[in-house]
């Protein structure tokens, strides 16, 4: 069983949670209207072979010359006959056809699941992809404003004889630097959102306010029981077995194509025939007897395509056990980077501080003090970047095995 936990407090958008942004994803994806839309063509193809084998109604009328009784003259033969007809061969091939379809269906049924799992699957990946790239860039934003105040510190410093002019250009340095990855993080920050914004077709000003919230997750299950699990319930694996039955039983509609083409017509007819009215039941049958059967042929294509289906679906259920098989590992590698990253930040903020205290009494250099604020500035983006991967993975988990 998947047990419950809690993840650390992380900002996230205020005015969009990560389920809205899922579903919103999915009525934006076109792959998933895509896949709609071809269910709405199997329903109409199932309906379609459903009402094949029904008998259609047959209506007549004829005119033409004849020659009159002891040849003295030409009177005209006409009738009007109604009746009903049906193919024998469409009755025989019903039950293959109407079976082919309702797999087809359900094969477009599944699909559109497995479009939607996809869709919730690339939603979470750019919602955490842009609270990461927004927490990212005021990290930056805050070295920024800390190298100002180093550059500041060291001026002032210079100026009353207590540092080397050195200090000032060290400090140039590490201000020029944290510019140039701010720039980089906005830039970053913009395209994260605008993609997260796109595929969820919501207002980019909506994702301009965080909240706090603590993430729920999951401990991540035991690689093996996750993989039995995905493999029964995953509807890209239904959606080829449906295929499957459906390549089947057009195995069985080509068995029944050799089969000769008969057709049965009856109903009531009403005329003339050479100047006497007549009038009665009417009966015609029809048979086709193809010389050369085009029936084995059609068997071995449609076997064929039977064989593509399992090898597919085989293909599918290897590609599906190591995706989850991955996505567990990760969960729990995340889990362990995320308390080592936590451990690695507090260690620099420490050590930060330590060097800070020894900068103010002369024990520690200008050139000590920008690298313990780049190894303490790193060490908090790792920290935060590893929080949301983590929470990035669990989230995955919840898609890939539903």
């Amino acid at each position: 069983m998947i047990v419950t936990i809690a993840l650390a407090t992380l900002p996230v958008f205020a005015q969009l949670s990560l389920v809205d942004a899922q579903q919103r994803a999915i009525a934006n994806n076109v792959d998933v209207q895509t896949a709609r839309q071809m269910v709405r063509q199997r329903q109409a193809d199932l309906h379609l072979a459903r009402i094949a084998a029904i008998p259609h109604l047959v209506g007549d009328y004829s005119l033409a010359p004849q020659a009159g009784p002891l040849d003295v003259g030409t009177v005209e033969q006409h009738y009007f006959a109604v009746g009903a007809g049906v193919s024998i061969n469409d009755i025989v091939a019903s039950s293959s056809a109407v079976r082919a379809a309702a797999d087809e269906l359900l094969a477009a049924q599944r699909s559109a699941d497995a479009a939607e799992l996809a869709a919730r699957e690339n939603a979470a990946k750019l919602y955490f992809g842009a609270l990461q790239a927004i927490a990212v860039d005021r990290i930056r934003s805050d070295s920024v404003r800390g190298a100002e105040r180093d550059r500041a510190a060291a001026d002032l410093r210079v100026r009353s004889g207590e540092s080397p002019q050195l200090d000032v250009v060290r400090a140039d340095v590490t201000l020029a630097q944290a510019r140039a990855e701010a720039a980089r993080a906005r830039s970053e920050r913009a395209n994260a959102v605008d993609a997260l914004a796109t595929a969820t077709a919501v207002d980019p000003v909506r994702l301009e306010n965080l909240t706090p919230e603590l993430m729920p997750g999951a401990q991540p299950p035991d690689v093996d029981r996750a993989v039995a699990r995905a493999l029964l319930v995953r509807p890209e694996l239904a959606a080829l077995l449906a295929t499957l039955e459906a390549r089947n039983a057009d195995v069985a509609k080509a068995r029944q194509a050799g089969l000769p083409v008969a057709t049965i017509e009856g109903g009531y007819q009403k005329g003339v025939d050479t100047g006497i009215p007549v009038q009665g039941p009417q009966v015609t049958a029809h048979l086709d007897v193809p010389l050369a059967s085009e029936s084995v042929d059609r068997v071995a294509s449609a076997q064929a395509q039977v064989d593509t289906a399992y090898a597919q679906l085989a293909d599918q259920r290897r590609r599906i056990a190591l995706e989850v098989a991955a996505a567990v590992r990760d969960a729990r590698a995340e889990a362990v980077a995320t308390l080592a990253a936590d451990t690695a930040r507090d260690e620099a903020r420490r050590a930060l501080d330590a060097v800070e205290i020894g900068y103010r009494e002369g024990a520690s250099s200008s050139l000590d003090l920008a690298q313990a604020r780049r190894t303490y500035e790193q060490a908090s983006v790792d920290a935060l970047v590893a929080e949301y991967q983590r929470a990035l993975a669990l989230a995955t988990l919840e898609v890939i095995i539903p």
